[in-house]
């Protein structure tokens, strides 16, 4: 017998994962390198990890919940230990078992492989309770004080915390009383908040992100070399709207679309606040990062904003 590899979450993913057509627009093996400004919050949940918690404040549809799936298979079949996840309401956490958890199981043999029954009707796998070697799996809502009691968690995974009630019936904060159920691992314990903002200044996500160091994605321009996080103020266009451009804030050349994959593949994660033991990350919006996306896109983003930005001044997110 020999012990365990070292293996990051990313490297699992790379190596196990495969996506559904149920879930992901692009179907096949897992690849990091399509969307790598996931890597870092990924691996943030590896087993040799030193990082206990860990915020993720990103914007629709950027790989959000991958992280979260990729993290608990990585538990499931690498470093098995009690997991909960939670999601706002009865109607999101049924959402996300069907479209997001159960295509992964069946299209992944190594999250399969990993539970302890693959039968419907068996106690230990049923919508909200998987037993797995080693460890067990909750999902839970956050609209109920006792779904979020008496469960002690090693792993906690929180999902479109936004969405969150401020208390429940009785007054109780649900984040809170999450935050309590990984007491029992004070020195291994890893906690995963993942959201979209809402509204600046009452947002839950918000409020955790400006206590963690505060990583944003720092892409080289192609000209100068110069590293910035890309900004809804660095993109512009024609007064026809028929092409978009972004200007580097440094030497204010014009990047086009064709230099995007190359940035981002160069691109790191950057801590504006060092001192915080709390790994926090946020990126700009999908249009402007995402690979693939292309000028026409980005045109319609543009008219997006112009529309917006006036009906909803202070309360958009760069």
């Amino acid at each position: 017998m020999a012990p365990r590899k070292p293996m990051t979450v990313s490297q699992w993913a790379d190596a196990e994962r495969r996506t559904s057509s149920k879930g992901s627009a692009i179907v096949g093996q897992w690849r990091t390198d399509r969307n790598p400004p996931l890597r870092e919050p990924m691996d943030c949940l590896s087993a040799r990890s030193t990082v206990q918690q860990t915020v993720l404040m990103f914007p629709i549809q950027f790989g959000k919940t991958e992280v979260a799936i990729n993290a608990l298979g990585y538990s499931m079949d690498h470093d098995p230990c009690p997991i909960m996840v939670c999601l706002p309401g009865e109607v999101s956490m049924g959402k996300w078992v069907g479209q997001k958890l159960n295509p992964a199981i069946d299209e992944t043999p190594a999250m399969k492989r990993a539970l302890t029954s693959v039968a419907s009707r068996d106690a230990t796998n049923t919508k909200t309770f998987k037993d797995f070697e080693g460890g067990q799996l909750w999902i839970e809502h956050a609209g109920s004080t006792q779904r979020l009691k008496s469960t002690t968690v090693r792993k906690l995974i929180v999902d479109e915390l936004d969405e969150f009630s401020a208390a429940l019936i009785g007054g109780d904060d649900p984040v809170e009383m999450l935050n309590g159920r990984t007491s029992a691992f004070p020195t291994t314990q890893q906690r995963l908040y993942i959201s979209t903002p809402q509204i600046k200044g009452l947002s839950r996500i918000e409020q955790l992100w400006n206590k963690s160091d505060q990583r944003r994605y720092y892409v080289p321009c192609p000209h100068c070399g110069h590293a910035q996080p890309l900004e809804w103020g660095g993109l512009h266009w024609s007064p026809d709207g028929r092409q978009v451009w972004y200007v580097c804030r440094d030497c204010g050349a014009h990047i086009e679309e064709h230099h995007k994959t190359a940035m981002i593949a160069a691109g790191s994660w950057v801590a504006e606040n060092p001192e915080s033991k709390i790994r926090g990350c946020s990126c700009c919006p999908r249009s402007l990062l995402r690979r693939g996306s292309c000028c026409p896109q980005r045109r319609r983003c543009r008219c997006w904003w112009r529309r917006t930005a006036s009906r909803s001044a202070g309360r958009n997110w760069s």
